[in-house]
């Protein structure tokens, strides 16, 4: 079963990739975890093609709709893969806009 996991993980993981590589400076990319807790990171490109990255956590206890909402810059694809990689497992969504 973990051997499955991992194999799916590094699917999902190629076709962001993909995605990403592709990612014009006017759209973005959401990723949600499929799970209650609601975190999302939502990925776009600057005019200087640098990935803008914002991690955002629903905050269930307060009125505010997400709390963390913190933003990262990235160089490379594979920088923005490991982000993603280190924040969920194999269970998320990748949402295009």
């Amino acid at each position: 079963m973990g051997h499955h996991k991992k194999k799916d993980k590094k699917r999902k993981a190629e076709r962001l990739a993909k995605k990403l590589q592709t990612l014009d400076i006017d759209e973005g990319i959401r990723i949600e975890e499929s799970s209650i807790q609601g975190r999302k990171i939502f990925i776009n490109k600057n005019a200087s093609r640098i990935f803008v990255v914002q991690l955002a956590v629903n905050n269930q206890n307060s009125a505010a709709i997400y709390v963390n909402n913190d933003i990262k810059y990235f160089d490379t694809v594979e920088q923005v893969i490991e982000l993603v990689n280190s924040q969920f497992d194999s269970c998320f969504t990748v949402i295009e806009y």
